[in-house]
């Protein structure tokens, strides 16, 4: 690791710009189009609705529930995402703008390839969040808990993980530019040879000394 009193470039973020007059919507109604701005969607159940290529601009979503949703190429910009249940999120190649996912509950989110940029993740839980191959500029996680966080492959710039509880940060073959992981707690980390880029404490350079022994065939005398 470089040695820099400067430290990363921290996320440059937008926040989400929502109208002040927002239409209320329900969940059948994202079916109707390709695309919806300036709508709340409250306590509304999108289990098993297939919403491929759908753009939400501007849009407000509160304790929204998505089982078996199908996002898919989904865009979503200037949005709020406020105590999400979504036990599966499938949204692969899908697309994130200046949005804010705050005090959700996420079981199986694959968002492989996708695009994340100005993104908060604020509390809440993630079982597992496949962002393999995804290209994420200007992401913030803020007191997190995530059991399972799978970058590889990725191409990551000015994210943060501040106040974070990570069981497992898979970053095999990915590329790391400005990446903040000192505010983060990591408990197991994949392709330690990707972390080029990042920035970590010495305590933590000295809890991942065992991992990196074991993956250069280093045996350690006791």
């Amino acid at each position: 690791m470089r040695a820099s009193k400067s430290g990363p470039k921290p996320p440059e973020i937008v926040a989400p710009r929502l109208g002040a007059h927002l239409g209320d919507a329900i969940a059948e109604d994202a079916i109707d189009a390709e695309l919806h701005s300036d709508e709340r969607y409250v306590d509304a159940d999108f289990t098993g609705l297939n919403l491929t290529s759908t753009s939400f601009i501007g849009c407000s979503f509160e304790r929204a529930r998505l089982l078996d949703t199908v996002l898919r190429g989904a865009q979503f910009s200037d949005c709020v995402l406020d105590e999400l249940d979504a036990p599966t999120l499938s949204a692969p190649r899908s697309s994130w703008r200046s949005t804010t996912v705050a005090g959700s509950r996420i079981g199986s989110g694959e968002l492989y390839e996708s695009t994340w940029r100005s993104v908060v993740i604020e509390g809440g839980k993630i079982n597992y969040l496949n962002a393999r191959s995804a290209a994420w500029r200007d992401v913030a996680f803020r007191d997190c808990v995530i059991d399972e966080l799978d970058l590889s492959y990725g191409k990551i710039s000015r994210l943060v993980l501040d106040g974070c509880r990570i069981g497992t940060l898979d970053v095999s073959n990915a590329s790391l530019t400005d990446v903040d992981l000192r505010g983060a707690r990591l408990s197991t980390v994949n392709g330690l040879g990707g972390l080029a880029g990042a920035w970590i404490t010495e305590t933590q350079l000295f809890e991942f000394a065992p991992l990196l022994a074991t993956q250069l065939g280093i045996h350690i005398a006791v």
